[in-house]
């Protein structure tokens, strides 16, 4: 899926890559949950291994958004284990390449996020009522819904069809990202798009409107 990201996630050095070399720390040491691509330089490369003469796997363009997967120093330089935000190609790229994706408010969204894991406990920070629909040609209704939120845009809703079964989806950044599909329904396509103040998804024959304060906490 292709994922555009709003003109207010911007990015802003974290002290020390650049200078002191320090590897920065993973999200499950409170380091940033996502990189971006640094606008100074041109496309860099990702590398199979951290190290300058392994292996070109691909390339990432200025603005990039990537998830932090965790850095360490090899050979007196600072590499970081990325994949591209969303999936895709994944592999190791310099720090100094790299800068951490802050919030609207100017935050660096740090890690771990544990939205989904207090959603499946059912510690939702907000709960009320959504439209969605649950079969082709139904009309929109209104379903119960708890959310439990990250910071930066980091999201999980909780939805109560009316025929009985719970939809969990996803948001990262804001965004959209992906719901809790699986083999017993037939792995159904999702699609996403921002529409005015709401996120208007697909599940299959699954609709969803989602108003985008709910994410946020508007």
């Amino acid at each position: 899926m292709r994922v555009a990201i709003r003109a207010l996630l911007l990015a802003g050095c974290w002290p020390g890559i650049v200078l002191a070399q320090d590897v920065p720390p993973g999200p499950e040491q409170g380091g940033p949950l996502n990189w971006t691509v640094s606008g100074n330089v041109g496309a860099v490369d990702v590398r199979r291994q951290a190290a300058a003469d392994a292996p070109v796997v691909g390339r990432f363009a200025p603005g990039t958004l990537l998830d932090n997967l965790g850095c360490l120093r090899h050979e007196g330089h600072v590499w970081c284990d990325v994949q591209r935000f969303g999936g895709g190609l994944r592999g190791f790229v310099s720090a100094r390449y790299l800068a951490p994706v802050r919030s609207s408010q100017g935050e660096v969204i740090v890690g771990p996020d544990d939205s989904a894991l207090r959603a499946g406990l059912g510690e939702f920070d907000a709960t009320g009522e959504i439209q969605c629909a649950y079969g082709g040609g139904q009309a929109l209704r209104k379903c119960r819904f708890g959310v439990a939120r990250g910071a930066g845009g980091y999201a999980t809703i909780v939805v109560d069809l009316p025929n009985g079964r719970r939809r969990s989806i996803f948001f990262r950044l804001g965004v959209a990202m992906g719901a809790d599909t699986s083999q017993a329904d037939g792995y159904p396509e999702f699609h996403a798009s921002r529409v005015g103040d709401h996120h208007a998804i697909g599940i299959g024959d699954e609709r969803y409107e989602v108003p985008a304060a709910l994410i946020a906490g508007d």
